[in-house]
């Protein structure tokens, strides 16, 4: 891959320029959140119901935009890593806050996963659970496919998420059971994909639930 990188060196995703796949520069323009805890007011941070508490690291802005949608959209898989380094200083500080956890990557139905060539969330929850020694439980599942939520507000975006979330298996599984989760995506917008899945996880037996997301719109 190094040689490979020298013959063919990768663009930024941020702004396209060559060298590494988030440049120096493009990484400086991105404006952490989140730094005084929970504190409000604090745009890091939502405030939910099924899920407690919600954090993000980054502003959902400039150039951290583009590499969410290259990462999304646009076949860039191995810009999960350097993302998930990113924000790792900012999941440490909600962990300290809600003790060992298991993370949940927030799961896309099979159809979208198939033609994205990934679930994104997975690989940052992949990554996030090696750097932080966590566990990883893969078994949340989006049983029917969805309409788009940009765009939406909650209501709707509940609406749409209404049974879309499961539990694998056909009952809930035992480590489950009296456990914290923390739930990884890529993006926080208003909690409604959090929420539902949450929810989920408490009928399953999951004591408490938090949100961790890369970047919110703020």
């Amino acid at each position: 891959m190094a040689i490979l990188d020298v013959l063919l060196p990768p663009s930024c995703a941020g702004c396209g320029g060559y060298g590494s796949v988030i440049c120096g520069p493009c990484r400086q323009t991105f404006r952490r959140l989140g730094g005084h805890g929970f504190l409000a007011p604090d745009p890091g941070v939502l405030i939910g119901d099924a899920c407690i508490v919600a954090a993000a690291a980054f502003a959902h802005e400039e150039a951290i935009q583009h590499v969410l949608r290259r990462l999304k959209y646009g076949g860039g898989a191995r810009l999960a890593t350097p993302l998930a380094d990113l924000a790792l200083p900012s999941l440490r500080r909600l962990l300290t806050e809600t003790g060992p956890a298991l993370l949940v990557p927030i799961p896309l139905h099979e159809e979208r996963r198939r033609d994205r060539g990934y679930n994104q969330a997975a690989l940052l929850a992949h990554r996030l659970a090696t750097q932080t020694h966590s566990v990883l439980w893969p078994g949340l599942i989006r049983r029917r496919a969805t309409a788009r939520q940009h765009g939406l507000d909650r209501a709707t975006r509940l609406r749409n998420l209404r049974d879309a979330m499961a539990v694998s298996g056909a009952s809930p599984p035992t480590e489950l059971a009296q456990t914290t989760v923390v739930l990884v995506d890529d993006i926080l917008t208003t909690g409604a994909t959090l929420e539902a899945s949450a929810g989920v996880l408490r009928m399953a037996g999951v004591r408490a639930v938090y949100g961790f997301a890369i970047a919110r719109e703020v």
